[in-house]
């Protein structure tokens, strides 16, 4: 009797570090979400055309440094020629591709690479 109540004393605090760190990954990836969040004044669609590449991260990573090596680009970017908003964006990264989306068009929307969230 008193192994099977071990075995369910340990059952339980494995499952517990287990649902622990299964909320903090949640959370920090929410947080991470939220970050890449544009602002209001910015968060709309781009009035022209959008050219959009979606790739793996290491791809992407490398496009966009290719394009601008300085500062090291983050697992996304964009840039607007001709009035047309290039974006390239990561399928197998932290965020949903439709959140870097929103956030890449922002930049080409007038959003500062700085990031402000001043409204």
């Amino acid at each position: 009797m008193r192994h099977f109540q071990h075995r369910v004393v340990v059952l339980i605090v494995v499952t517990a570090v287990a649902v622990g760190i299964a909320f903090i990954v949640t959370l920090s990836k929410m947080r991470y979400q939220a970050e890449l969040e544009p602002p209001a004044q910015y968060n709309h669609p781009y009035h022209g055309r959008v050219d959009e590449r979606v790739m793996s991260v290491a791809e992407a990573r490398a496009l966009c440094n290719s394009l601008n090596p300085s500062p090291p680009a983050g697992v996304a970017c964009s840039w607007v020629s001709n009035g047309t908003c290039h974006i390239v964006l990561p399928n197998d990264y932290q965020a949903p591709v439709d959140t870097y989306r929103r956030h890449e068009i922002a930049h080409c929307n007038g959003w500062p690479a700085n990031h402000p969230h001043d409204d």
